[in-house]
């Protein structure tokens, strides 16, 4: 029978999928669409194709995103949609279905009932063995971050869902945590500010246009951006510019809980440990970590050097490919479990 190895990150955003030799070969959102009653009801869509239908869908199509939070919360939804997603990347010529090996990432600190639900969707999807690694060190391997070393530094990682913070110390976690802190709990407040400020209810595409183009961490920032909506009071469509001071005013409080919670990642390390760091600073990855002024913001909260990276959204999928090719790395983190 022949074998394939894929490595798989499951987020509440998106679900990637990576193969060696060819990359990241699919980044689709984790949305699954039913058709029928709740006994005979069908997949009619997944990913990109099933999050055109929120908000737009007849009676009998339920849309369902299966993880909440950086955790799943459908495993029945999940496997089936992972399930869809491999389809998606199998060879065309292919005459049996292969035995698929996989790297997972997970979340960090999962107990063994929540790591067996992660395992189970995965046997769903058709994938017969299944090695899970904390995202948080995929992110950093996909950092090119030497986990291996003591004291490889502190991992941020601010993902739609949920963020994970964790200190990083020979292919291992010394103190992490997650917080349901993520861009879909951000976007919502921003909808609830448009409506409150300016009588506007306008939908989540749109808050996510407001907090990708014109996000800002800078109190004194002028730029602005006109959005269109339904006027709240009229029902009437109505817009309005909104600026990036006020996206900063709805945002930045987040952006300095999660600063807090890794100050208290800090101060739970080991003297050592806490050395390394303020030589090496934090590394922020994820989509959160694109707003500007994120650098700033953290390092006069922390005291230590910021560093972010180009494409942060895709460091632990890359992680997770890399270590598909290190065995040896692998066997080094697992003797850690």
């Amino acid at each position: 029978m022949a074998v394939m190895e894929i490595a798989v990150e499951i987020g509440t955003g998106y679900t990637s999928l990576y193969v060696p030799g060819n990359g990241i070969v699919l980044r689709e959102p984790t949305v699954i669409a039913f058709i029928g009653d709740p006994r005979g009801k069908r997949v009619r869509a997944v990913g990109l194709q099933a999050e055109k239908m929120l908000g737009k869908t007849p009676e009998r199509t339920t849309i369902i995103e299966p993880v909440t939070d950086g955790v799943i919360t459908d495993a029945q939804a999940c496997g089936l949609l992972l399930k869809e997603f491999v389809k998606k990347i199998l060879p065309q010529n292919y005459i049996f279905f292969p035995k698929i090996k996989a790297i997972l990432g997970i979340p960090t600190g999962l107990g063994i009932e929540e790591r067996s639900l992660y395992e189970d969707v995965c046997m769903a999807a058709g994938i017969s063995e299944v090695t899970m690694v904390d995202n948080i060190l995929l992110a950093g391997i996909g950092l090119d971050i030497p986990v291996r070393t003591a004291g490889a530094g502190v991992i941020v990682n601010i993902g739609a869902g949920a963020t994970e913070i964790a200190a990083v110390s020979l292919a291992g976690v010394v103190s992490g945590c997650g917080v349901t802190i993520g861009g879909k709990m951000m976007d919502k407040a921003i909808i609830d500010f448009v409506a409150g400020k300016y009588d506007l209810k306008i939908g989540l595409n749109t808050a996510r246009k407001l907090k990708n183009e014109i996000g800002s961490l800078y109190d004194n920032d002028t730029s602005e951006l006109l959005v269109s909506g339904r006027n709240v009071k009229t029902k009437n469509t109505g817009s309005a510019y909104v600026t990036a001071s006020n996206i900063c005013g709805v945002v930045k409080p987040y952006y300095l809980r999660i600063a807090d919670a890794v100050e208290s990642i800090i101060n739970m390390c080991p003297p050592e440990i806490v050395g390394e760091i303020n030589k090496k600073g934090i590394y922020v990855v994820g989509g959160g970590s694109k707003i500007l002024g994120i650098e700033k913001v953290f390092s006069e909260r922390l005291g230590v050097n910021v560093c972010t990276v180009e494409e942060p959204s895709y460091c632990a999928i890359l992680g997770a490919g890399k270590l598909l090719g290190d065995k040896q790395l692998l066997k080094e983190i697992l003797i850690q479990k």
